[in-house]
């Protein structure tokens, strides 16, 4: 019996221990993150930032969606993802930038339906920028299949 109760013990203090250090982390990270889509097809110039100009969410107002950019409103550790789509049987080439420098390529294939996906950690400043740009291929781009993203994911860096 003694064994059993110190096991629960045991077992309740853990539990206890991750509950706080996950209330912890929760108060200490505040809630960044955004998620913009395309509303129509939309005609790209060369390297032109994206306008993903259907905003799902936007907690943090980092994204604006005139310039297709995301802005980090603190530092830290932020994932960043995308996914694109070129109308009909076109490719599209895009890069992942931050401030300028490319982080990441990905594109669609030349048949229909087919598209191309990036998925980036980032450490980033306070003011700090990214967005997706066009940079080869179509620049006819779909309107509903494509969807720019990114999140905080430590203040602790």
């Amino acid at each position: 019996m003694f064994v059993v109760t110190t096991m629960l013990l045991r077992t309740e203090i853990l539990a206890t221990l991750i509950i706080t250090t996950v209330l912890h982390q929760g108060q200490t990270n505040p809630a960044i993150g955004f998620s913009a889509t395309i509303s129509k097809d939309t005609h790209l110039g060369d390297n032109q930032a994206i306008p993903y100009d259907r905003i799902l969410t936007n907690i943090g107002n980092g994204y604006d969606k005139w310039s297709g950019h995301f802005t980090a409103p603190l530092k830290g550790l932020y994932v960043f993802s995308c996914t694109v789509m070129a109308v009909n049987e076109n490719y599209l080439a895009v890069m992942m930038v931050k401030n300028g420098h490319v982080m990441a390529y990905t594109h669609s294939n030349p048949s229909a339906w087919e598209s191309g996906t990036i998925s980036v950690v980032l450490a980033m400043a306070k003011g700090n920028k990214v967005w997706i740009r066009r940079y080869h291929g179509a620049r006819l781009i779909h309107g509903k299949y494509n969807l720019f993203s990114g999140y905080l994911i430590s203040t602790q860096i």
